[in-house]
């Protein structure tokens, strides 16, 4: 079965817990206002599970895209007994109505802060202090920091993350920085002041909590790395015989190198690593990469996105791309451009692994992305691209403090609001097209690809990410949805008196059509997006 088969589980398991919270919500607020809850249904159409306790009957549906609560009196035309009129939805006041129809939405708020909360408790990760590299020419190497420094403090406040020394750096340029470090066991403080940026933009300070390794990439067999012996993949440890760090440190070396160059590498074949030395010579002149044959290896793996046609097609991390359709690869953005202006077509990949060349066929597939504040949609593969990094210490940071956690949660949950507030309007505006919609057959593949391939921490901020976007829209002012049902209350108020039945009809029946056109656009992107795995599904059930 296709890969959808497998992703239905997680996808049904995500939606289920958002619609339940989300019902669970209009029931308890009906209840507390004496409303009489006369249905409580996860799903639409014919049941599957039913019972009945009390007055309620609880099911569960076959269509598992939403849920609802009917309330006695809800539905307009609906004929009351005199002994449950006061019981009636639509005979409370305008605010238990209100109250009513905001509890779903304002659950579906709840929910997130509680998820992240809970993720925080149990331990989130976070980049420690520790310098994985520094820039050349920069404040920090001015400074005298250096790779495998752990800052412990910045201005004799004690810090471990990452995020405390960035957010020291980016309070103000020209403001010294006292930074107390552990250097191999000894503590000392140094001093920095960051500075402006090119252009004068941002801050610059030139501490990197990972770091471009000093890989090879060598395009031409007649330079003289590859005609030493070395390999696309050498990794330089030592430059006569000082050890290089980084991709800052092997520039820094070869710059102040004279006479001939010695240089050790480190060769990956399978699980085993050779340790290569080569001498190279050549006539007066600075050593540079170019002068050698060698280019920066920007063109490697980096991530691999769940679901993705790279994914799909067996890439993975720390694979580095030797040639596509036959033609060497440069450059990460040459491949790029390559792919983008393919128009779909497959793209054969010959790529470095561990030593060893292997040959793939990846089918780029359509894919929102951001570029100069727009959202536009561009054939891809999946990828993220750049320099093989060695990656600085990461370390699970543990909120013991409920309240402390709960307040993460409430920070998280309201960027994630007031970035779908901006997407939102984005996508009325213009700005965003509707083809960056996606529907439950794309949101059920990424709840799979989490589920299966990241684990529960992504699997959750999914779910809390897609919790908040459900309560934002439930709260459009739409008929049919809780935004809907508020704006009717509040059109009474203004009125004087009940609206018509007619009137109610009329705008349900345009709320209805909206939400429809509004799924039908989401259907048709998830269709074309995941056309051939929908069909390898259907395969696979015949």
């Amino acid at each position: 079965m296709s890969v959808f088969g497998d992703y239905i589980g997680p996808f049904l398991l995500l939606l289920g817990v958002l619609i339940f919270v989300h019902e669970l919500g209009h029931f308890i607020v009906a209840k507390l206002c004496g409303v009489k809850v006369e249905t409580f249904s996860l799903g639409f159409g014919r049941a599957i599970l039913r019972r009945s306790v009390g007055e309620t009957e609880y099911r569960i549906a076959w269509l598992p895209l939403g849920g609802y609560v009917k309330m006695l009196g809800e539905a307009p035309g609906d004929e009351l007994p005199v002994a449950d009129r006061h019981r009636s939805f639509n005979e409370q006041p305008v605010g238990r109505r209100i109250s009513i129809a905001l509890a779903g939405p304002a659950m579906n708020l709840i929910l997130p802060v509680f998820v992240v909360a809970g993720m925080a408790m149990t331990g989130l990760p976070k980049a420690t202090s520790l310098i994985g590299g520094v820039q050349p020419d920069t404040p920090a190497a001015r400074a005298g920091l250096k790779p495998g420094d752990r800052v412990v403090a910045i201005d004799g406040r004690e810090i471990w993350r990452w995020e405390d020394l960035d957010r020291a750096v980016k309070a103000g340029v020209g403001v010294p920085l006292s930074l107390d470090l552990e250097r191999e066991g000894e503590r000392l403080t140094l001093e920095g002041v960051p500075e402006r940026g090119p252009e004068g933009k941002g801050v610059v300070f030139g501490a990197e909590h990972s770091t471009a390794s000093a890989i090879l990439g060598l395009p031409d067999p007649d330079g003289l790395a590859a005609r030493a012996g070395l390999q696309t993949g050498d990794r330089v440890v030592a430059v006569n015989g000082e050890s290089v760090a980084d991709r800052y440190a092997l520039l820094a070396a070869l710059e102040t190198a004279t006479g001939p160059v010695e240089l050790e590498v480190v060769r990956q074949v399978d699980d085993d690593e050779l340790r290569i030395r080569v001498t190279l010579r050549a006539g007066p002149g600075a050593w540079s990469l170019e002068r050698i044959g060698a280019v920066r290896v920007d063109f490697s793996v980096v991530a691999v996105h769940p679901g993705s046609p790279a994914k799909q097609a067996g890439l993975e991390p720390g694979d580095i791309f030797l040639r596509a359709d036959g033609e060497p690869v440069s450059s990460f953005k040459d491949l790029a451009v390559r792919i983008r202006g393919g128009g779909g077509a497959p793209l054969a990949l010959v790529m470095l692994r561990k030593g060893r060349e292997l040959e793939f066929e990846v089918v780029p597939k359509r894919s929102p992305t951001q570029r100069n504040g727009k959202v536009e949609t561009i054939w891809a593969i999946g990828i993220g691209g750049g320099p093989p990094h060695a990656l600085g210490e990461i370390r699970d940071e543990v909120v013991l403090n409920p309240l402390r956690a709960l307040g993460f949660g409430a920070v998280r949950t309201a960027e994630v609001f007031a970035l779908t507030i901006s997407g939102i309007w984005k996508l009325i505006s213009g700005e965003i097209g509707m083809e960056n919609l996606a529907g439950p057959i794309g949101i059920g593949k990424f709840a799979g690809d989490y589920f299966q391939e990241e684990g529960w921490y992504p699997y959750l901020n999914l779910l809390a990410i897609i919790s908040v976007n459900l309560a934002i829209l439930n709260l459009l002012p739409i008929p049919v949805l809780d935004g809907g049902q508020i704006l009717l209350v509040i059109a009474e108020v203004f009125r004087g008196g009940p609206l018509s039945t007619r009137a109610r009809e009329i705008a349900q029946t345009v709320g209805l059509s909206l939400i429809l056109l509004l799924m039908g656009f989401a259907f048709w992107n998830d269709i074309l997006r995941h056309w051939s795995d929908l069909v390898g599904f259907f395969k696979g059930l015949v």
